[in-house]
């Protein structure tokens, strides 16, 4: 398959490819990785899709590597491989028990003393969490991934009730509250999350359990926070107290007393 014919449909995260870097002026010089993220909007270009390698090169995609050229682009995600999921067809497939969407992780980040006391509508969470409530749902939602089955977060993607079609607005707009003010700083951000509430244990086998990853899609910039089945308990520990979070249908929920004990005999043995 010539680069002619590989159309942006054809790849996907994680997938194993061959480009030609951006860097190489002579047009000779190929080199192979994995698919970090597809950068051409458009659904073809005559030179190659452009994309980012892991290995952090950036150049047009010249073949697909024999090995991947049958393969899914959504591959089931496992400790032992490095597929991401195409966050696009998860969007375009709408939430479900694996996947939630959130347009933002820091919009209470931006909140005052004032507007917490006159949010509306009231949350419970807000008042008890204030300017770090943001980040808690953040926090439960990939522990109740880890939890229950796996599943991915997508942040950068408005929820529409009302039968529209789901809206990406990206994660741009959350840059301003974070210090490096792009990918890195914001994946820095979500490292530093599973840092202050999660296990130790989970933080410190991060890749086992945890993987992000950007796309670009219509030129707005949308995160996915992957959480691979957890072979552990995961309590999030949030103002010194512990909680616990499954996936039930499309939406997490926190077990108490008994019904974490009864869960985890039925899931943890």
């Amino acid at each position: 398959m010539s680069s002619n014919d590989i159309a942006k449909k054809d790849l996907g995260i994680g997938m194993e490819v061959d480009i030609n870097p951006q860097s190489d002026r002579t047009r000779k010089i190929i080199v192979s990785g994995k698919i970090s993220e597809i950068l051409t909007n458009a659904a073809s270009h005559p030179h190659g899709i452009l994309v980012l390698l892991e290995s952090g090169e950036k150049g047009r995609v010249k073949s697909i590597t024999n090995n991947q050229k049958n393969a899914s682009i959504s591959n089931e995600i496992t400790p032992d491989n490095n597929v991401f999921p195409n966050l696009k067809k998860l969007i375009d497939e709408g939430e479900n028990h694996n996947v939630e969407f959130k347009s933002s992780a820091l919009w209470s980040s931006k909140l005052t003393a004032d507007d917490i006391k006159t949010y509306q509508p009231q949350s419970k969470e807000l008042h008890t969490y204030g300017k770090t409530t943001s980040k808690v749902i953040i926090a439960k939602t990939i522990a109740a991934f880890l939890n229950t089955s796996g599943g991915t977060l997508v942040i950068g993607v408005k929820e529409n009730k009302n039968g529209q079609k789901d809206e990406i607005i990206g994660v741009e707009p959350d840059f301003e509250f974070i210090r490096d003010k792009d990918q890195d700083g914001y994946r820095r951000m979500i490292v530093d999350l599973i840092k202050d509430y999660f296990p130790s244990d989970i933080f410190n086998h991060f890749d086992q359990y945890i993987r992000i990853h950007f796309e670009t899609i219509s030129q707005q910039t949308v995160c996915g926070i992957t959480a691979l089945k957890s072979d552990q308990k995961v309590f999030l520990n949030v103002k010194n107290k512990d909680h616990f979070f499954i996936r039930t249908d499309a939406s997490s929920r926190e077990l108490l007393g008994e019904g974490i004990v009864d869960y985890c005999n039925k899931r943890f043995s």
